[in-house]
């Protein structure tokens, strides 16, 4: 049997250390969010709202359109609804958000067509149930997708596009989109493909804002550095976040240095980290948990 020397159990222990290091961890679960994701936003457009008589928003609306008129799949339309729109955003949107909400498109898309051919589609026969339990699923489904810094694109991206471009609110775009979806939706089919739509929307809306409060946690951080107007220049381009600087100066050592205070959400420390890991590694840091803001906060529900 081997002995282990020191500098062996040593090396195994760095090793360990770069397995579970907080980075590594955040990694795995983000991929663990996105596949999740990825399934349930596929069985929730594959294998329950076409055939349980509910309408839906945004490109797997139109893909029911499409479906009824042409016979072409609703995976097939939301991929190629997908391609301008990525062309149109890249300058609008974040890389890593795009490059993951492609992979997502084309996982799900491809999920969706085939889904049915290897799955029975769930038939509830009753619309109401449907529409509630799709609301569910769909809600998780896009939770742990933005969770993970993507979505399903189609209006998700013509609306941060719009908001962003032309300094639109978010809600207002978006409502404006859902309109025109489920107008389509009504001629298509009818009203009551369209009720349900919307109380499945008001399902899901619910689920995820239950989801990202239970996520997107408040904590306030204190960076005590040498180089503020760095480390806040790199806050405000990489988080969209305000900050206060502040003169202090070490109790022991007596050196001017400067504090930064920023409020941000749970999911945005890791970036936080990496920020201050690159613009200044020497410095201190605390964070603390915030039970409730009042006043001018924004919430990011993913990157932009």
């Amino acid at each position: 049997m081997k002995e282990y020397t020191v500098k062996d159990l040593t090396s195994i222990m760095q090793l360990l250390e770069g397995v579970y290091a907080p980075h590594q961890h955040k990694r795995l679960k983000d991929i663990l969010f996105l596949v999740i994701g990825i399934l349930l936003f596929s069985v929730y457009a594959g294998l329950l709202v076409p055939y349980n008589g509910i309408g839906a928003s945004g490109t797997i609306g139109i893909g029911l359109i499409m479906q009824k008129y042409f016979g072409i799949p609703i995976g097939t339309t939301q991929l190629a609804l997908n391609v301008p729109l990525f062309y149109i955003a890249y300058k609008y949107i974040g890389k890593q958000f795009l490059l993951l909400t492609g992979a997502t498109i084309l996982a799900s898309s491809f999920l969706i067509n085939n889904l049915p051919n290897m799955v029975a589609p769930v038939e509830l026969n009753d619309s109401l149930v449907a529409a509630i339990f799709c609301g569910i699923i769909s809600g998780i489904a896009m939770s742990f997708l933005l969770i993970a810094g993507a979505s399903t694109g189609g209006t998700d991206i013509t609306g941060k596009f719009l908001a962003k471009r032309f300094k639109w609110s978010i809600p207002t775009v978006f409502l404006m989109q859902d309109i025109l979806v489920y107008s389509l939706i009504w001629l298509t089919f009818d009203i009551q493909h369209v009720m349900y739509a919307l109380i499945m929307s008001f399902v899901r809306n619910q689920t995820m804002k239950n989801i990202q409060r239970f996520f997107s946690a408040y904590i306030q951080c204190s960076i005590i550095c040498l180089n503020p107007q760095e480390v806040v220049s790199a806050i405000n381009s990489r988080l969209g976040r305000g900050s206060t600087i502040i003169e202090v100066e070490g109790g022991y050592s007596h050196q001017k240095q400067y504090m930064i205070i920023l409020i941000i959400q749970q999911n945005e420390l890791h970036t936080l980290k990496k920020i201050i890991a690159q613009t200044s590694p020497k410095s201190f840091i605390t964070i603390t948990n915030i039970n409730n803001i009042l006043g001018n906060f924004k919430e990011h529900s993913y990157e932009l």
